[in-house]
């Protein structure tokens, strides 16, 4: 009776404190949606003090025109160049419309013109705004936001279509159908998912920091999901990273095993380079993007279309479409229509990488924010939710690299044969489908002789490193060595690989200075600059370069903590830098027989996503012990992780929101 009685008061006391934790989430949970509707609410001002309200048809013989003809169908684009001219008087416009006929890509300009105080047109004051239009939207709703004299739409035959094919786009028709004025009250989803996400990170980065402070990698894991699914969501069903078109096929390919894909032309034009999903051409508006879905959900056949085919995959580039694969597979089961069932495969992708990066961060002795912070740079995340394998690349060498600096910093235990064999796991899955980063398995060498059991398992273990390396290279180089092809990669032109053989063979010494001038010209941009930070495939780059490259300096400074009782040595990290650097150079040498034409000193085709799997030990090498950064974990890495994640929203309303769901 005494120990119960002594027990109840504690138990009364956790039952309060568990109320009251859940009390606080819950009011969170209510600011963060309430804040999130006051945002949304704040974006419609504009429009709720405007006294014009709907959507005012406007008709095409009131306009003015230059170089269009009046016909039955419409404005028919006659010269070379086209305006028309839309009076306002000073009208509020939120959005403006413009429906056409058009068989190819519609490229056009519009001027948001205004008078100044005498009344006269003010050519200075005017808005341009770039409108390029996709091809399966049969419209154009641009966002103008506020009053406006006049807007004059603006073609002209030789901006139509693309490289290649201007003079076929110059040669179509061109009718302009109907004009509309829209000042609809329409809440915008996207933008009000935006703001839930950017209240929901400021109260889960405040109520969560003392957690943080010890589990770093539980905020990348919130950050790079809630930020990340905010991007899937917003990105068009449409082609928007670098050779998506062929990654998408491929994880169509292993979701359709064994009986091969039966589609329809809807969906193989987003397999393959085409009009119907010119990533240059995005849908411009909330509005535009709902419509290509709507067309992608109705048109869209993956059961029973009337093409049939069985993708040839890299064997090493199969397990890393297994993510994507698997939702494709189930989405497939369940009859998900086309166009988010496209959407649902990226989420495929972001959740392997999260995962990875999630156990890569929280397995490492030695830098997890600088971990954290490269995982979720804009490329980084970019990659992550868009058909690739650039994503599971980078986040199974991390895995490895984490696993291998526990091993290393950790000398006085022993290795087991478990943690070995993952080792060799990681790096094997990490490089396989890239082999071009195959001499990173050579850092396990430096795992010291007293790490071993004796002196047999040494040998058979560093054994199993040379065996993997060979398999690697040998799916690398010796197909090029022994039987190379007389075309490398079609996408760079007059490409071969026999060519550029007999000029690295001929010329050795000569290549070499090619390919160290090539790689110190773009060392900055490649390294700490916006080539590997900021770019984001077909959509954009971010602006925000300089805080990313703020970011990742002060965090490679400051965070020097480990959690293992010994740092890297001055040789261990020369040996580990040659490791990294020769990677850099198979890759260059890579795109070299492979995408630059024969004879050329400019290497073509190299990118900054091609070091991110080397960048976090490269970032490592720089640490020194001699500079003690004295934060508190817990506002330390809730500062670093709260800024990662600005940097990212930042980029998102910039990049995606603004320009394409608004």
């Amino acid at each position: 009776m005494e120990n119960y009685r002594r027990k109840k008061p504690r138990e009364m006391v956790m039952k309060h404190s568990t109320s009251s934790q859940l009390m606080k989430y819950g009011l969170a949970v209510l600011i963060v949606f309430f804040l999130g509707a006051a945002a949304e609410y704040f974006f419609h001002i504009p429009l709720l003090k405007s006294h014009q309200r709907g959507r005012t048809e406007i008709s095409l013989d009131q306009v003015s025109l230059q170089g269009f003809e009046r016909t039955e169908e419409g404005l028919l684009l006659t010269g070379d160049r086209g305006r028309i001219t839309v009076g306002l008087d000073g009208a509020y416009v939120e959005q403006f419309i413009y429906r056409f006929q058009y068989e190819h890509l519609l490229n056009a300009k519009l001027y948001v013109c205004y008078y100044n105080e005498y009344g006269e047109a003010d050519p200075e004051q005017d808005r341009i705004l770039l409108d390029r239009n996709h091809k399966l939207v049969p419209y154009s709703s641009v966002r103008i936001g506020e009053q406006a004299d006049s807007i004059v739409l603006a073609i002209d035959r030789q901006e139509l279509g693309e490289a290649g094919s201007r003079e076929e786009a110059a040669r179509l028709p061109l009718v302009i159908t109907g004009l509309e004025l829209s000042n609809e009250l329409v809440i915008n989803g996207y933008r009000l998912a935006f703001f839930w996400v950017l209240f929901g990170l400021m109260a889960y980065f405040w109520l969560f920091r003392g957690y943080l402070g010890k589990h770093p990698e539980a905020g990348f894991l919130v950050v790079c999901l809630g930020v990340g699914l905010l991007l899937i969501g917003a990105m068009p069903a449409n082609k928007t990273g670098y050779d998506e078109e062929t990654h998408l096929y491929r994880a169509m390919g292993i979701a359709s095993y064994p009986k091969g894909m039966n589609i329809n032309q809807t969906i193989f034009s987003l397999m393959i380079p085409s009009l119907d999903s010119w990533p240059e051409n995005q849908p411009g508006s909330r509005a535009e993007q709902q419509t290509l879905l709507e067309y992608l959900n109705k048109n869209g056949d993956y059961k029973q279309g009337n093409i049939h085919l069985e993708p040839v995959i890299p064997k090493g580039a199969i397990p890393a479409y297994l993510g994507q694969a698997l939702v494709l597979k189930v989405c497939k089961a369940f009859h998900v229509p086309w166009g988010l069932m496209l959407m649902a495969g990226r989420i495929g992708n972001l959740l392997v990488y999260s995962m990875l990066m999630y156990f890569a961060i929280r397995r490492t002795p030695a830098g997890k924010l600088v971990m954290a912070v490269i995982g979720l740079m804009p490329t980084s995340l970019f990659l992550a939710c868009t058909y690739s394998y650039d994503p599971w690349v980078t986040s199974w060498i991390y895995l490895g690299s984490a696993c291998f600096l526990r091993e290393l910093l950790t000398p006085d235990q022993k290795i087991t044969w478990k943690s070995w064999g993952f080792l060799l796991l990681c790096f094997f899955l990490g490089c396989s489908p890239k082999a071009v980063y195959a001499p990173m398995v050579l850092i396990l060498l430096l795992l010291p002789a007293k790490k071993f059991a004796d002196k047999r398992q040494k040998y058979l273990m560093r054994t199993g490193i040379f065996l993997l390396l060979a398999a690697l290279l040998a799916s690398f180089i010796l197909p090029v060595l022994i039987a190379p092809k007389d075309t490398g990669d079609i996408r760079g032109g007059a490409t071969s690989e026999v060519g550029q053989m007999s000029y690295i063979l001929g010329h050795f010494f000569g290549y070499l200075k090619i390919l160290f001038a090539n790689i110190f010209r773009t060392l900055p941009k490649m390294v700490f600059g916006r080539d590997v930070f900021s770019l984001q495939g077909h959509l954009a780059e971010s602006p925000f370069t300089w805080l990313a490259a703020g970011l990742a300096g002060f965090t490679v400074v400051t965070d020097t903590k480990l959690t293992s009782p010994q740092s890297l040595s001055m040789w261990q990290r020369v040996w580990i830098f040659f490791m990294l650097g020769g990677s850099v150079l198979l890759v260059w040498t890579s795109m070299y027989i492979a995408y630059t034409e024969p004879g050329r000193v400019e290497i073509a085709g190299v990118q900054g996503r091609y070091y991110l799997p080397v960048l976090y030990l490269l970032y490592l090498l720089f640490q020194t012990r001699s500079i003690v950064a004295r934060f508190k974990n817990m506002w330390y890495h809730t500062g670093v992780l709260g800024v990662s994640a600005g940097l990212l929203l930042a980029t998102v309303w910039v990049t995606v929101m603004v320009p394409l769901c608004l």
